[in-house]
């Protein structure tokens, strides 16, 4: 039988102990197991798979980590990687190249004026660490995800005047060439590996005392912190959003935004972990405004849909569209809104539902409810209003939340939508 996907299951604390327990099982040193748990949270198929059974079998107990049968866990480092894989890997490598040679010859400011070098890739990097931040050097990796994107941030650090070069690591040719004859994650891993670490060494050399980085999802963060710790710099992570990555990190300092993410991480090293406010310096705080204008209750669904959402997740957020419709797209009393996700520039809406370009024709208002599966808007002080979560038969919202209190099943909405006065329930 076909496991189908569950898309927060991989941010849940009892996935992540399971496979570092799990992963013991090789009788490493601690620094190649560290390693392992890592690669194998990556690219693991039977590990997943096991764990998905796991829990659509009993998702209370897998959520309480009562589960007794152990996990399943492959040798992931014989694995063979397919040809567009490879190809992949082959662009992200000469990309680094590019982006490394190029650092070297233009480099906006000096180094040695700069206390701080903040490794970023596009300009959210600017919403977990403070933009306005002084004796810093943005460090610009590559981005192929979204050219685009990386582009516009270009363009606003010359606007701004910020001090910053490209940089990327350092491939080894030699590495790169046994990697294409093996075509393992063995070869890949040794090639990523020795990259990092010798990327760490040369930043290290630059005499900056911190390091800023929003890396918990790069397979190759774990060796780069390391190596660093090796030097008296202090290197920070600030995660870029609420779900969860590789669970093994070294990181000095670990900026989370919630509790169950503080309970995922597992530093090698200590570490002190601070749960931080999202966008907090771009929040502009507004009064709760009475809507006399519009006597409806609005409900507005956060949408989740883009390029780089899964099948499941789109899915589900017509599944939970249509018996909103269902139920409230002939009500006097209820308006249903979809704000589209911001990558989503075609959005799929369903009838019913009107489209919400503009977040202030009802952002603060007193009759206005967000409802989203697990969108960080629930986290961002800049959507004012109640902020409820939907769990469905495939997403818990509880994997990655810890307001337990505000996730309702899709006909607890239902009933709670038509039983309230939005207009009088508290403001988050």
């Amino acid at each position: 039988m076909k496991i189908p996907e569950i898309p927060l299951l991989k941010c849940s604390s009892t996935y992540a102990y399971r496979l570092i327990e799990v992963s013991r099982k090789f009788g490493e040193s601690r620094y190649k197991f560290h390693r392992r748990v890592n690669w194998s949270y990556r690219y693991s198929s039977l590990f997943y798979d096991k764990e998905a059974a796991f829990f659509l079998k009993n998702p209370r107990l897998y959520m309480e980590n009562k589960i007794e049968q152990s996990g399943e866990l492959e040798d992931v480092f014989k694995n063979k990687l397919q040809f567009s894989q490879v190809f992949v890997v082959v662009i992200k490598v000469f990309a680094h190249w590019l982006f490394y040679i190029a650092g070297l010859f233009f480099f906006r400011g000096h180094a040695a004026e700069s206390r701080i070098y903040r490794k970023a890739y596009v300009d959210d990097i600017e919403l977990v660490f403070d933009p306005e931040q002084e004796n810093v050097l943005r460090a610009v990796y590559p981005f192929p995800l979204n050219l685009k994107r990386q582009l516009r941030y270009f363009k606003f650090l010359f606007k701004k005047g910020y001090k910053f070069k490209t940089d990327g690591n350092q491939y080894s040719p030699i590495d790169l060439m046994r990697f294409l004859w093996c075509r393992d994650l063995c070869s890949l891993q040794r090639m990523e590996s020795r990259a990092q670490i010798r990327h760490a060494f040369e930043v290290a050399a630059l005499g900056f005392e911190v390091i800023q980085v929003s890396d918990e999802f790069d397979v190759g963060s774990l060796d780069f912190a390391r190596a660093i710790r090796r030097f008296p710099i202090r290197i920070i992570n600030s995660a870029h959003g609420v779900g969860s990555y590789l669970p093994v990190h070294a990181y000095h300092e670990f900026h989370v935004l919630t509790n169950r993410q503080r309970m995922y991480y597992k530093s090698i090293y200590e570490c002190s972990y601070k749960i931080r406010c999202l966008n907090t310096k771009n929040h502009i705080a507004r009064p709760v405004a009475l809507d006399n204008e519009n006597s409806k209750k609005r409900l507005v669904f956060i949408g989740q849909t883009s390029s780089s959402v899964t099948k499941v997740v789109a899915d589900a957020e017509l599944e939970v569209m249509a018996r909103l419709a269902t139920q409230f797209s002939s009500s006097e009393v209820i308006e249903l809104l979809y704000k589209p996700h911001p990558n989503n520039h075609e959005p799929i809406m369903h009838k019913g539902f009107k489209l919400l370009r503009d977040l202030e024709v009802v952002n603060g208002r007193s009759n206005v409810i967000f409802v989203s599966l697990f969108s960080t808007c629930y986290l961002d002080p800049n959507f004012v209003g109640k902020k409820i979560l939907v769990r469905t038969k495939l997403i818990y919202p509880e994997l990655i939340f810890d307001d337990l209190q505000d996730i309702y099943t899709l006909e607890q909405l239902v009933e709670y939508l038509s039983e309230n006065d939005i207009g009088k329930v508290a403001i988050n």
